[in-house]
């Protein structure tokens, strides 16, 4: 396996690689929302021109990651508590969709995985290991996605998984990712037994109440380290 990724390394292109880089540093906080993206620096510290850095922000930029502020700079985009509303007007409607579709075609297999990253979640959450289950969460909705058997649908989730990921490492609280597990559980268990109406009905409370905690965090957020208006932003 580790044969494998590294060769598949070995042919990303220069800029594929700056841009996983600094998806990678955006997401694990290395480079927080807010924060001015300088070309020169950036590119010093990861060893490249330029040309596969800027092209790797426009990228990020596709992505909602980054922003460009006329006269001011790039900046790591940041998430405010209206937007958080439209995400997860989306995630919502997208999920749903999807654990309907998973209940009727996903393989006996995936939905295995899906029942032993939901018990995995549980045992990350009990240890208390954050990087862990917030790792094993994402998955868990990924393989529902995939689980639909529609590329694009799981296209648009990770878009929207992206966006969320960064505040959602913020907003990690081990009674209620407590909560988190056994709804992730209670999903599972449905979709094991190809339930799709049960599984939807379930995915939809999951994503309304883990929807209102983002919420609630974003409009609390006295730091300002997502509510700051563009004009705020560091110089």
């Amino acid at each position: 396996m580790e044969r494998n990724e590294s060769a598949l390394k070995d042919h990303l292109s220069l800029t594929e690689r700056v841009y996983m880089t600094l998806r990678q540093m955006i997401l694990n906080m290395e480079l927080p929302p807010g924060t001015r993206l300088k070309d020169i620096e950036l590119a010093k510290k990861l060893g490249v021109s330029n040309t596969p850095l800027r092209e790797a922000m426009r990228w990020l930029a596709a992505d909602s990651l980054v922003e460009s502020v006329p006269r001011r700079g790039t900046f790591v985009k940041r998430l405010t508590a209206e937007e958080s509303g439209r995400l997860y007007e989306i995630r919502e409607a997208l999920e749903v969709l999807a654990a309907r579709l998973a209940a009727e075609r996903a393989t006996a297999e995936a939905l295995a995985r899906i029942s032993e990253t939901a018990s995995g979640h549980l045992k990350a959450v009990e240890s208390g290991n954050v990087q862990e289950y917030l790792a094993l969460d994402r998955q868990f909705h990924t393989l529902i996605a995939e689980g639909s058997k529609n590329e694009i649908l799981v296209s648009m989730l990770n878009l929207i998984a992206d966006r969320i990921y960064i505040v959602r490492r913020l907003t990690s609280n081990v009674e209620k990712d407590f909560l988190t597990s056994r709804e992730h559980m209670e999903i599972a268990e449905a979709l094991s037994r190809r339930d799709g109406e049960r599984a939807a009905e379930l995915i939809q409370k999951h994503i309304r109440r883990h929807g209102g905690r983002v919420h609630e965090f974003l409009k609390s957020d006295a730091g300002g380290l997502f509510t700051k208006s563009p004009s705020d932003l560091e110089t």
